[in-house]
């Protein structure tokens, strides 16, 4: 049988700090992408727009089907570790094709989400200095340069920020669940928020829809897979992590949102709807303004961690697809002392840059950006949630693609982290899942009809996803497919180890 490479030398200039990641670090790094913080903060009132007293519900079903992608990729992440991550699931399973569209998209996805949510450090840095809202551009920039030294430096320094913030915001959020559940929120405690009776569209639409931007808040369970080559004991590491990650979102995501639709009154969905900052509000009401002006730090250093996070794990794949030769080999280059991927960190800052001045740019009025009144263009920084979350629903929906065919083809399971038996329902439900999102988001008439104002603008996210396509296909011809798999990922291919 075939050993398992160690993963390509530190000596190489394509070569990333191996083995210098440990648990902790792991778990940082798919929290810090979850954005806990941010998430609650200012994803809920979106949620709230449609599902109402019935957010509790949107957030739950979210997570289960989020559980179910969460062991497809546990049971890759106990067969090969790698950067890459939906990139070289997809190539592995699927083909190099394949792959490279799964890399494409995963990277544009992760991507799009950098200036939105550091649009959101800039609006929360204004607000809480008490500055006029356009000033956010000038902290949008103090962010990236800071945002660019964290991602340079090495990736232990990195994680580790990311931990201590990631705690501190999630423990002043706990303060607010706990004393608001306490109290009984506004009008006594309402197990009815996890029924479909409360939802202000519809019933069942409602909160169906609700789940689509509440999935958002979920998005980045699966990240640590990204680190595979710089996480010491990655088999074993990265499945805790991403499962870790997983489950404390789901348990952290329903307490939070529940004390949140309490603290209104589960029939005051549509009150709890036009706060943009409910949560922040529900500090106030239960504790104090001083809790409420941290719930709002904590929200703007979360922000800024998820795009560190996003822009870290954009680049480890940009890096692989440049490794092995989809992309131009520089995105593979690393920097001399740091060995992180200096060359695709910096594309996906200069993206993210022109995307905010192009903003910046345009006629100057006031629009919806994460649930704040900005000066700018609905049409850019807005539908960024809308662009990146289709992007990262096709990589999901290509990676558990392959996981089937690679459970057809015989990939027996293997360790505790796997289904075994359940492999097939688990791949099915969350194949389904990320279809039918997908469908309802991007088509006009969707199955959650009527449209909220963030996905209004359906037909340009379709019309900009058959781009990002096209363009993926022209790359990848033109690179003529790349070179062979790197031999340290194709032994790991060969050895038939755990999958679902």
């Amino acid at each position: 049988m075939a050993q398992i490479s160690s993963g390509p030398s530190v000596a190489r200039e394509d070569a990333l700090a191996r083995g210098t990641l440990r648990l902790p670090d792991a778990i940082a790094i798919s929290v810090s992408v979850l954005a806990p913080g941010m998430a609650m903060l200012l994803n809920v009132s979106g949620v709230a727009a449609t599902s109402g007293g019935s957010t509790p519900l949107a957030f739950l079903l979210g997570g289960i089907a989020c559980l179910a992608l969460a062991f497809v990729v546990i049971g890759f992440t106990r067969r090969m570790a790698s950067a890459g991550y939906a990139y070289t699931y997809a190539s592995r399973s699927l083909g190099k094709g394949a792959g490279f569209m799964a890399g494409w998209l995963y990277f544009f996805g992760m991507i799009c989400f950098v200036p939105m949510t550091m649009s959101g450090v800039g609006y929360l840095a204004a607000d809480l200095l008490h500055l006029s809202p356009s000033l956010w551009i000038v902290f949008f920039f103090i962010g990236m340069a800071l945002f660019l030294f964290l991602s340079v430096i090495r990736i232990k320094v990195t994680t580790r920020v990311q931990l201590y913030v990631g705690i501190a915001t999630v423990v002043i959020i706990l303060i607010v669940d706990l004393v608001t559940t306490a109290k009984g929120g506004s009008h006594g405690q309402a197990l009815s928020s996890f029924t479909f009776g409360h939802s202000l569209r519809g019933g069942f639409s409602g909160v169906f829809y609700g789940i689509i931007l509440g999935v958002t808040s979920y998005i980045g369970f699966e990240t640590a897979a990204d680190f595979g080559e710089e996480t010491s004991n990655p088999r074993r590491y990265i499945p805790i992590a991403v499962i870790a990650a997983t489950a404390f979102a789901v348990i952290f995501y329903l307490w939070t949102t529940y004390s949140i639709t309490i603290g209104y009154g589960v029939n005051n969905g549509a009150k709890f709807a036009a706060d943009p900052i409910a949560l922040k509000t529900t500090a106030i009401t239960f504790v104090g303004p001083w809790l409420g002006t941290l719930v709002e730090i904590g929200g703007m250093l979360s922000a800024f961690i998820v795009c560190v996070a996003c822009a870290t794990a954009a680049s480890r794949t940009l890096f692989a697809m440049g490794r092995e030769g989809v992309l131009p080999k520089a995105f593979a280059h690393t920097h001399p002392r740091f060995k992180t991927p200096v060359n695709a960190l910096l594309a996906g800052a200069v993206v993210t840059a022109l995307f905010v001045l192009f903003e910046f740019a345009t006629p100057s009025h006031n629009v919806n950006i994460l649930w704040f009144t900005y000066p700018g263009n609905v049409n850019v920084l807005t539908s960024l949630i809308s662009f990146g979350t289709s992007g990262i629903y096709l990589s999901f929906l290509l990676t558990v693609i392959g996981a089937g065919i690679a459970r057809a083809r015989g990939w027996k399971p293997e360790g505790k982290f796997t289904l075994g038996r359940w492999g097939w329902p688990v791949i099915i439900v969350a194949g389904v899942y990320l279809l039918v999102m997908f469908i309802d988001m991007v088509a006009p008439t969707g199955l959650s009809s009527p449209r909220g104002a963030l996905f209004n603008l359906d037909w340009i996210t379709l019309v900009v996803m058959v781009v990002v396509f096209i363009v993926g296909v022209v790359l990848f011809l033109l690179a003529r497919g790349g070179r062979e798999l790197d031999q340290h990922l194709r032994d790991d291919a060969e050895k038939p180890a755990a999958l679902l």
